[in-house]
């Protein structure tokens, strides 16, 4: 989900370079051994890379403790809760807040207490049907961008992997042979 295209463009066009250094270090520490400039053309963008990596991670995980602690079960109000209430006008309009609380949380027609005191099924009203789909679509959003987060973390993790056999693979090919001056001026005169 792209919500701001200017944000994609440099997001893409960073990755695309951390991506293309770490493949080029790799090619060149294959190719001509340890040097500074191939050991620093491999650490900083292996380490971007798990950086972006685990920022990711890190937004995945926070996303799914949100959303866990936002669907757990909420525990039912006991009878010892209804005797404190005075007049049974104010326990049912409790028991009725409880009930719709609890629907528009989890979803489930619960029971409440009337005046009289007997038990009646809860009947949501049109505001709990839309406060209740708000609520879903809230859990559907969360979890949407926790599994993007998620497919993130190992977009990187896999990229990154490839970049250095890649690179590597490519410092396997052989270089192009130097000819010197001399061969090529006995080349043309022959």
């Amino acid at each position: 989900m792209m919500e701001n295209p200017v944000d994609f463009v440099l997001n893409a066009v960073a990755g695309a370079a951390i991506l293309f250094l770490l493949f080029e270090g790799m090619r060149r520490l294959g190719a001509y051994g340890v040097h500074r400039k191939a050991v620093l053309l491999v650490l900083l963008p292996a380490s971007a890379c798990a950086l972006l990596g685990a920022f990711a991670y890190q937004r995945y995980t926070d996303l799914n403790g949100t959303l866990s602690a936002s669907q757990r079960k909420s525990a039912p109000a006991t009878a010892a809760t209804w005797s404190r209430v005075a007049s049974p006008e104010k326990r049912e309009l409790l028991s009725q807040a409880l009930a719709r609380q609890n629907f528009r949380g989890s979803g489930t027609l619960g029971s409440y207490i009337d005046r009289n005191g007997q038990t009646r099924t809860f009947t949501p009203t049109q505001e709990d049907l839309l406060a209740r789909e708000r609520v879903v679509a809230y859990f559907s959003r969360t979890e949407f961008s926790a599994r993007s987060s998620l497919a993130e973390a190992l977009l990187w993790l896999i990229a990154g992997v490839v970049a250095v056999f890649l690179g590597l693979a490519m410092s396997l090919d052989k270089p192009p042979a130097r000819h010197a001056p001399d061969d090529a001026l006995q080349g043309d005169l022959k």
